[in-house]
């Protein structure tokens, strides 16, 4: 291949003692494109040239008996330190066909992507764990930290969320409702008591220190695309270690053949790229209280950084949490729109006038994109509850919840440190228990020491005070965030900007 490039072909079986038949040389082909050529046993297809393949064995869809599954092989040029991304188009026009792709050496040795270092062992409890989930329940979580990596016979994954009580999973990273697999290993079911590791990733020839536990060579291959975006289809990210040419090495992940085992291969450049889009248009909100709403981005080729999400054009006694920032790594970010006790009704000509922009740092470059909008707005009635989240008194005093909201108040936290808070309401018909979360804290920022019955201020009382704990790795950041309660349609507080700051050093004189 001449990338960029496309190419189409069935996989098929041949008698094992035959093994170079299994490749395209043996193939009777159909050459669409005058510039598609098939040399040594290995297709070279120039850019955007397609070349079709034709089954050598009649019949449905099978799995080989004494026989090998066929291995297509496409050899392309790369030079040292160009990226391309290679995909397979085959269950997504409806091809039986679930591809694998190697990229190989020219002598057919796999490349090499990364060492993975085992740091901690660890392994899995309570139950096993199937291919799309989440959550699991690992020993040993204790010495675990968000965002280390956590490798599962030949998987990896990244820790999102630690256990929120006795009873409760940790979450790993997801793409699509479902778990994300990291450089380019594919999601698989795991099994009950199956080891796993904390692995650090470290570049292919780099000399490590034992420490007793195993090291894991990852190769650039790929069964189901990681980024869950493509089903059973596959994609890779391939970095081309030197100059040279490369092979590509296409099979089916069960050994399955057929004249329906078609598939589309395509290697092309990385477009790194965003779109986000605002979850909740249309709010009611009640007099002096507020409504959530959430921006998601759909992240591809690659891009991974923070995007920034502001909001403007509201009607007037409205506020919104702006900027929102899409934290890079992550896929959502949340926040409230609020109205004051004495807000006007929104009419035809500000109730829909509100913008939404998204700006991103895109390979060394300012991408804006505008974002639907928050639609029409429309003012409800006082809620049965409302809702003040502040800083405790004795770092800042509150402000009342009914204030047309200008500058938010602010909480500071340490990496490393708990900074309190307080969590207030204000019945207006609502007598019971009432339950919070609060939303949209920098990711590695915690309410601590929740209980087993969570965020909760108990019938009869009005307010409670809560910890927010950030972990030491946690960088310095700004972050507009809100509680939420559960009881009476999810009444939402202003939002508070919480900063997340480094302390700094004391100095000490010699002899004091």
């Amino acid at each position: 291949i001449v990338a960029p490039g496309s190419v189409a072909g069935r996989i098929w079986h041949s008698p094992p003692h035959e093994p170079r038949s299994s490749r395209r040389e043996e193939a009777q082909s159909e050459i669409r494109n005058p510039k598609s050529e098939i040399r040594n046993s290995e297709s070279v297809l120039t850019s955007a040239a397609t070349v079709h393949g034709h089954n050598a064995r009649k019949g449905p869809g099978s799995r080989a008996s004494g026989a090998q599954s066929d291995a297509d092989l496409f050899r392309f040029e790369a030079r040292a330190g160009q990226t391309w991304i290679i995909e397979t188009q085959a269950a997504q026009r409806g091809s039986p066909a679930d591809t694998r792709i190697e990229v190989l050496h020219a002598d057919g040795k796999p490349v090499e992507r990364l060492l993975l270092q085992a740091v901690r062992n660890t392994a899995i409890n309570f139950r096993s764990i199937d291919s799309n989930g989440n959550g699991a329940r690992l020993d040993n979580y204790e010495e675990m930290e968000l965002n280390e990596y956590i490798y599962f016979n030949g998987e990896v994954v990244k820790l999102f969320r630690m256990p929120q009580g006795p009873d409760s999973d940790m979450l790993f990273y997801t793409s699509n409702g479902k778990r994300r697999a990291y450089f380019d290993t594919s999601a698989m079911a795991h099994a009950l008591d199956e080891p796993a590791y904390i692995i650090e990733p470290h570049p292919t020839g780099a000399k490590l220190v034992s420490n007793g536990l195993p090291v894991f060579p990852l190769y650039y291959a790929n069964d189901d695309d990681g980024e869950r975006k493509l089903g059973s289809d596959s994609k890779l990210f391939f970095t081309a270690p030197t100059d040279g040419p490369y092979l590509i090495r296409v099979t089916d992940a069960r050994g399955y053949s057929g004249e329906r085992f078609v598939y589309r291969l395509i290697v092309r450049e990385p477009k790194p790229d965003f779109k986000v889009t605002l979850n909740g248009a249309d709010p009611t909100v009640n007099a002096g209280s507020g409504r959530e709403f959430s921006v998601s981005a759909e992240r591809m080729d690659g891009f991974d950084g923070d995007i920034k999400v502001e909001v403007s054009g509201l009607p007037s006694g409205f506020s919104v949490s702006t900027p929102l920032v899409i934290q890079a790594g992550h896929t959502e970010a949340k926040g409230t729109i609020n109205a004051a006790l004495d807000a006007a009704k929104p009419d035809e000509s500000n109730a829909a006038a509100s913008k939404v922009i998204a700006t991103a740092m895109v390979v060394g470059h300012v991408v804006t994109k505008e974002v639907n909008n928050l639609g029409k707005i429309t003012l409800g009635a006082k809620p049965k509850l409302f809702v003040y989240f502040a800083p405790a008194p004795q770092t800042q005093p509150a402000a009342p919840v009914s204030n047309q909201a200008g500058q938010p108040l602010e909480i500071t936290v340490a990496p490393g440190k708990t900074a309190p808070a307080m969590l207030k309401i204000q019945r207006n018909g609502h007598d019971d228990l009432v339950t919070f979360t609060v939303e949209n804290l920098p990711h590695g920022v915690i309410v601590d020491n929740i209980g087993l019955n969570g965020v909760l201020i108990p019938k009869g009382e009005n307010e409670r005070q809560i910890s927010l704990t950030a972990a030491k790795w946690v960088p310095e950041t700004d972050h507009l965030c809100y509680a939420v309660e559960n009881q009476t349609g999810r009444q939402t507080s202003l939002p508070v900007l919480l900063h997340v700051r480094k302390t700094p050093g004391k100095m000490t004189v010699a002899g004091q």
